[in-house]
Formats: C-alpha cells, structure tokens, sequence
C-alpha cells in the first residue's frame, strides 16, 4: 500500500513539474532570440546616423547593467552595454529593448567590439547576435523581418509585400504533447499498480 501511494506521489510530482515549473522557467529565461531584427533610429530626423537602436523583441525586462550584441550586414559584430561608454538599455512601453545614446550622435561610436573589424555600419539595419541580463522576450527572431516595423505581426496588412501570409497559425506553448501522453500512460499506471498491489 505505501508502494502505490509513492508512486501516486511521484507521479504528481512529475506531472506537476512538466506542466507548470518546467515552462516558466524557460519563460523567464528567454532573452532575446538570436537573428532578431534590430533598427535603428535616427530622433533628430536630420538623415544623421541612428543614436537609438529599437529591438523587434516584446515583452522584455531589462536589468541594469544588460548587454547586447548586434551584427550588421557585411557582419560586424558590436556590443553594447547598459551604463557603460555612455549606452543606456531599457525596455519601451511594449517591452522592445532600446539601446540610447542620450548624447544624440551615433550609437555605434560607443560599442566595444569583439572582433579587430570596428566598421559598424549607419545604416541601421542590425540583428542580434546575442544579450545578457534580458529576460522575458517573445516574437521577434528572423521570421519578424517580413512584417514592417510599425506593423503588428497578427495582421495580414503589416506584412512587408511580396511576402507570403499563411493560414492564421493554430495556437502553440504549453507542454508538449509527447509529455502529456507520456504522464498520461504513467498515470494509467499507477491506477492499474494500485488495483493489483491492493490487498
């Protein structure tokens, strides 16, 4: 009898394991997906080089101190880093990091870089390659790129055209299925355990 009810237990256990600790701590983990378009922004409006670079992520949270590093196109890689060169990081009311050079000149001018090449292009046209200190993020990663940036990424009229629009995509999260069979199966059992072992 106490065989049975601590496979029972172990079987919550598990059960409540997959189904809810195992997917928000992934959740809290992600940062921003590698690939994500990232643009810049020029707020003087005078065709100067961008002082602002807006990531295409949502939902961030940004800690003090966060860093992240984008490419440009012919693959210059250039870190940025919260409080440090004169970059402040932060999140916007959407929760896209903002990486600001509150001096106004170009952002670039204040990256350190990995790499001997330190020809950081102005064109404002940036991926991420990777961040430390951001967590929370959802959308975003190279399939952003076909929607424009003002566009919302559920409407078929934001998309950049040219681009397909598919059928509306079929709800996706959650645990996946293989597990829930997986519990399902090992609750099954369980019950059928504790019929044979009863007394």
């Amino acid at each position: 009898m106490r065989r049975v009810i601590s496979l029972s237990g172990s079987a919550f256990a598990l059960l409540f394991t997959v189904l809810f600790v195992l997917p928000a701590g992934a959740q809290d983990r992600g940062g921003i997906p590698p690939g994500t378009p990232a643009n810049g922004v020029d707020t003087s409006k005078q065709d100067d080089p961008p002082d602002v670079v807006v990531v295409a992520a949502q939902n961030c949270r940004v800690s003090p101190g966060a860093s992240i590093t984008l490419e440009d196109g012919d693959g210059t890689q250039a870190t940025f880093t919260d409080g440090e060169r004169g970059i402040v990081i932060s999140a916007d009311q959407n929760g896209h990091p903002r990486i600001e050079n509150p001096a106004g000149n170009f952002v670039g001018d204040h990256a350190t870089f990995p790499e001997a090449d330190k020809a950081f292009d102005t064109d404002g046209d940036y991926s991420v390659v990777s961040s430390t200190g951001i967590t929370g993020c959802t959308g975003g990663g190279p399939a952003q790129d076909q929607y424009e940036q003002t566009g919302a990424v559920d409407n078929p009229k934001g998309v950049v055209p040219k681009t397909a629009v598919g059928k509306k995509m079929p709800p996706t999260g959650g645990p996946p299925l293989l597990a829930v069979g997986v519990l399902a199966l090992l609750s099954a059992a369980v019950v059928a355990g504790h019929g044979i072992l009863r007394p």
